[in-house]
């Protein structure tokens, strides 16, 4: 009995720690006290499924935010460093298609970039450094074949 009355209050308790407000002030994550929030907040929709899931240490994103359809499925993953856009960002489509695929390097875009239409034909081919435009970019018609190339 006392191991089932020390049960019911742990899940109680995490009732009431899973319910805490966060919200976002002056582009800082604080709880209802106004302090820095530490720890994963969930947004769920109307219908109590998972919106989205962000890492949170001392008030800003840091680490995998996790953002679903509805249905459940994932939408988006995108990864931040103390606050800062970091590594690899990528969306898909409710049917589960890759729709793009970014990078940044704190805060900056970096790297390859490539978006695709619902049909998953990569349409943009990218690539940035320290936030500028580098490379060869790629645009494609909606049948793969090459519409255009520019170097920069």
């Amino acid at each position: 009995m006392r191991l089932f009355s020390l049960i019911i209050l742990f899940v109680l308790l995490l009732g009431v720690f899973a319910q805490q407000k966060v919200v976002e002030k002056d582009g800082k994550f604080v709880d209802e006290k106004g302090n820095l929030f530490t720890g994963t907040h969930k947004e769920i929709f109307e219908d109590g499924t998972l919106k989205s899931e962000m890492p949170i240490a001392n008030g800003v994103l840091n680490g995998e935010v996790k953002i679903y359809f509805k249905s459940g499925k994932i939408n988006e993953i995108r990864t931040y460093t103390n606050g800062e856009k970091d590594k690899k960002w990528e969306t898909w489509n409710e049917a589960g298609k890759k729709l793009s695929e970014a990078n940044f390097v704190m805060g900056k875009k970096s790297g390859k970039w490539f978006v695709w239409d619902e049909n998953g034909t990569l349409r943009y081919d990218m690539e940035y450094l320290n936030g500028d435009k580098k490379g060869t970019w790629i645009i494609y018609d909606e049948k793969g074949n090459v519409v255009s190339k520019k170097e920069y």
